[in-house]
């Protein structure tokens, strides 16, 4: 949830350019997975709000501050006109006040389809069009689905105005794990006025204000006919005047995923239904399980190094301090900034030594061990991990800063997200990779 500091940079065709005309152009990609078994009870739905459609879960563009995006399935069209067709909708949080251009390609691979769009998004809402007629999307010649799941995949460039004053952007992550007794108890005693809420916590320490989820299990509202489950953001503001907020909530074990922003001005909740009260408690929609969750992360390796010639101890013939001796054709093959600092007329080609202070021992002993082979970081901390991606990128070791960006990706957690989020920011370290995957978390 939530997106980066500081205004990005700004893109455009022309040296000289009105600030008004100036654009952001950010390249996407995403894939979302539907299950046939959630799907396909809603083949012939036709009941309105929650129960006609399925979201995929939300992403956020890694160089729009706020910009999110999500994928909606309605198996059986959205109203009467467009019943007995699937039709699916890429949804973006555009407004009157910043545009978002969307060019893109809905596609799903396995039955053939793809569809090319070009919209301009004023405001919260969905754009796309026909999948298939609602019987072609369950009979197994049509091949929407593989192993009873469909994967949908889009493909663009989203395009938006550079704004005019710039914001301070913090990212929130936040998991809240709720016993099934707990909410049975909130009903039956009428207790809290009928809502549970989480810990409160605090936003970093550029911002005064905190916040915490709140969730209301069996609330009627006017013009419902059956009690609902409502989830809210509670923000308390402290000494902020206003706060955007862009965030949504998600449930993997249900599939349930819902996107949000709203303008904060005041302390207040917002969110919206997740589900009816009957669907909360159904063993079968999964709201809740015995098990803990599971997260699997699998890392390959693009441009594995292996040294170009063949090394025994005896060749060794570069010191390196903090002391290390190695061989000058590695730290060639593997750094072309090392390649540079030992051409023939440079010091550290004379001395046969280079003099390393910015870093610490260990860091060194890792990048080392790395060159000669190493693909495992052996009890690193987390803050090793990030010192020894700093010694990637000042001496340009893609190697290095491939491992250390997998490893880091492999270990995303509620606890280490927004610190990671900030370390892989554009105007960080812009580690793209870990980003993103920081934003989908």
């Amino acid at each position: 949830m939530g997106n980066c500091f500081d205004k990005p940079k700004r893109e455009s065709g022309c040296n000289a350019f009105n600030m008004k005309d100036a654009q952001i152009l950010s390249p996407f990609s995403a894939e979302w997975k539907f299950k046939k078994a959630d799907l396909l009870p809603l083949k012939d739905s036709v009941n309105g709000y929650l129960s006609e459609f399925l979201n995929g879960k939300c992403y956020y563009d890694a160089n729009i501050p706020g910009l999110q995006y999500h994928i909606v399935i309605f198996p059986n069209g959205h109203n009467e006109v467009a019943r007995e067709h699937t039709w699916i909708y890429l949804y973006v949080n555009g407004s009157t006040d910043r545009k978002i251009t969307a060019e893109f390609v809905i596609s799903v691979e396995s039955a053939n389809f793809s569809k090319s769009l070009d919209y301009v998004y004023n405001g919260y809402y969905g754009r796309g069009g026909i999948l298939c007629k609602t019987s072609e999307l369950f009979d197994l010649k049509s091949k929407f689905f593989v192993d009873e799941v469909m994967t949908v995949k889009v493909k663009g460039t989203f395009k938006v105005p550079i704004p005019t004053i710039s914001k301070i952007c913090t990212p929130i992550s936040f998991e809240w794990k709720i016993k099934e007794e707990d909410l049975r108890e909130i009903i039956n005693e009428e207790l809290n006025n009928g809502r549970l809420c989480s810990d409160k916590t605090s936003v970093s320490s550029c911002f005064d204000f905190n916040y915490c989820l709140k969730i209301s299990p069996n609330e009627i509202r006017e013009g419902d006919n059956e009690a609902k489950t409502w989830l809210f953001l509670s923000v308390d503001m402290g000494d902020e005047k206003k706060i955007e907020a862009v965030f949504d909530f998600s449930i993997d074990s249900a599939q349930n995923n819902r996107g949000f922003e709203y303008v904060f001005e005041k302390s207040v909740g917002w969110g919206g239904p997740l589900c009816s009260t009957e669907d909360l408690f159904n063993p079968s929609k999964k709201y809740f399980v015995d098990a803990e969750e599971t997260r699997i992360s699998m890392l390959k390796c693009k441009n594995d190094f292996v040294p170009k010639f063949a090394i025994t101890d005896e060749d060794k013939d570069f010191l390196i301090i903090i002391v290390h001796v190695i061989h000058k054709q590695v730290l060639k093959d593997v750094s072309p900034v090392f390649a540079g600092m030992l051409q023939s007329e440079m010091k550290e080609e004379i001395e046969n030594k280079m003099i390393i202070v910015d870093f610490d021992f260990e860091t060194v002993e890792a990048a080392i061990n790395i060159f000669y082979g190493e693909k495992v970081l052996k009890e690193f901390s987390f803050e090793d991990a990030l010192s020894l991606y700093r010694f990637g990128d000042k001496y340009l070791c893609s190697y290095i800063m491939g491992l250390v960006e997998g490893t880091l990706i492999k270990h995303i957690s509620p606890t280490n997200v927004v610190q990671l989020i900030k370390f892989s920011l554009p105007d960080s370290l812009n580690i793209k990779g870990v980003y993103q995957r920081c934003i989908d978390f």
